[in-house]
């Protein structure tokens, strides 16, 4: 525990200590003071959340994690709820009433303000990982009719309700998308000048039901601070800023970390032990059947184990080195084409990088392999069976931990969450038939 969340749980129980923790609170940035009420107990965690001002409280509920959210928002005054999703942006505050249950979340959408109700409630109906989920309803725009002292009197009249405005959008008379232009330029401009001869036509826009994972491609493909979003007919119904990309590629580069090794994105470290169990049991008992698969494999070969244990010691080391080359090759791979870098055009290239890889590895561990085994055993034909069986499986490790993630692309199956399984299953399998099976076919020349 750090010293503020120290001194905090020291003066919440006297009788002046709640006066100085507001006043210490209120020269702390939002994000410093989620972390201090994160290491504080759950009772602690609320009054000290109950102490700050509405406008704060607005942007620390945002900042603190999903367990410390979850227990402030149990039992929170839901007129104060109401209080604090008024002070936020369209956006976070359909974020935070989609956390809430349907009752809780209908109680705070019928005591805002109509019209923001409706915003937060249009915001609602698009999926949490589209475009239209992430994007902002309040935003700068302006009719290409207008002057440039019109444009400039609209953002003055919104600028204090609508931080960070970085372009100005706009719009003909049927609210389609026809320009942008830079909220800088209009400050250098001629104040008479009519908006549609300065804007910048060819604007580069999002549909509202597009993937956050495109949209987050398309913002560092051309360097963006803010993005128009248009529905399907190309009318202008929100924005998306460069904070939230932000979230948006932790959260990308998170879930596919965790569907690699099979866990669920929803697992927190805290959660109760039996819902990360139902989250990570499915996995496991599959991994469990491949496993039987490769234990299969091996039982192929019980007459030559049985002839010559030794190589039961060398198994794990062929299997082991086949493992790690695929993992290496399959997280090049799932974060080439999660980045837009692999694309069906460039998977040829792909695939033929991956082999001459495979070959050139497994020649060298192949070899070094090979000279341990002999110095180690004294058998020079245990370290050439052992040395091929490592190229082969080296081989295939390499080629099927690129083609595995680009099929799984093709089949439109997220490439992240399945490919670890089926790689492990093919490089166990094969390293433990190519390294039997060239002692069976050599066995004569080992004993």
């Amino acid at each position: 525990m750090n010293q503020d969340a120290k001194k905090i749980t020291d003066l919440i129980v006297e009788v002046d200590g709640k006066q100085f923790i507001k006043r210490h609170l209120s020269d702390l940035h939002p994000a410093d003071i989620a972390d201090i009420i994160e290491t504080l107990d759950e009772e602690k965690k609320k009054e000290v959340f109950n102490l700050l001002k509405t406008e704060t409280a607005s942007d620390v509920i945002l900042e603190v994690n999903d367990q410390s959210r979850e227990q402030i928002l149990e039992d929170i005054n839901k007129e104060k709820l109401t209080d604090i999703v008024e002070e936020m942006a369209s956006d976070e505050a359909a974020d935070l009433i989609a956390d809430l249950s349907k009752e809780e979340a209908r109680d705070v959408l019928e005591k805002l303000h109509w019209k923001d109700s409706a915003e937060v409630q249009k915001l609602l109906k698009y999926p949490e990982d589209t475009a239209g989920g992430i994007m902002q309803t309040e935003l700068l725009s302006i009719r290409e009719e207008m002057l440039v002292e019109d444009a400039i009197i609209e953002y003055m009249a919104i600028s204090q309700d609508v931080g960070n405005i970085h372009n100005a959008f706009i719009i003909d008379k049927d609210r389609k998308l026809v320009g942008v232009i830079p909220v800088r330029n209009l400050l250098i401009i001629k104040a008479e000048t009519p908006i549609s001869k300065v804007m910048v036509r060819n604007v580069i826009s999002v549909n509202a039901h597009v993937d956050q994972e495109e949209v987050a491609k398309i913002f560092k493909k051309y360097d963006f601070v803010s993005l128009p979003v248009v529905d399907d007919e190309g009318k202008l119904v929100g924005v998306i800023v460069i904070d939230d990309i932000i979230d948006v590629l932790i959260e990308e580069a998170s879930e596919d970390m965790l569907h690699l090794a099979g866990v669920y994105q929803d697992e927190k470290v805290t959660d109760h032990p039996l819902k990360s169990v139902r989250m990570r049991l499915p996995w496991l008992i599959i991994n469990l059947a491949t496993a039987t698969l490769a234990a299969s494999v091996v039982g192929l070969f019980q007459d030559t184990l049985q002839a010559m244990v030794i190589l039961a010691i060398f198994m794990p080391i062929v299997a082991g080195m086949g493992g790690n080359a695929g993992t290496q090759a399959l997280t090049v791979t799932v974060r080439g084409i999660a980045l837009g870098e692999l694309s069906f055009s460039n998977a040829k290239r792909a695939v033929l990088n991956g082999i001459t890889i495979g070959i050139l590895n497994g020649v060298i561990t192949g070899i070094i392999m090979a000279l341990i085994a002999y110095y180690w055993k004294g058998n020079y034909m245990l370290g050439i069976v052992l040395g091929l069986a490592m190229i082969i499986n080296l081989f295939v490790a390499n080629f099927f931990g690129i083609i595995i993630p680009i099929t799984l692309k093709w089949l439109k199956i997220d490439p992240a969450v399945a490919s670890s399984i089926f790689l492990t299953a093919l490089t166990d399998c094969i390293g433990f038939f190519s390294f039997l099976g060239l002692a069976t076919l050599f066995i004569k020349y080992l004993i």
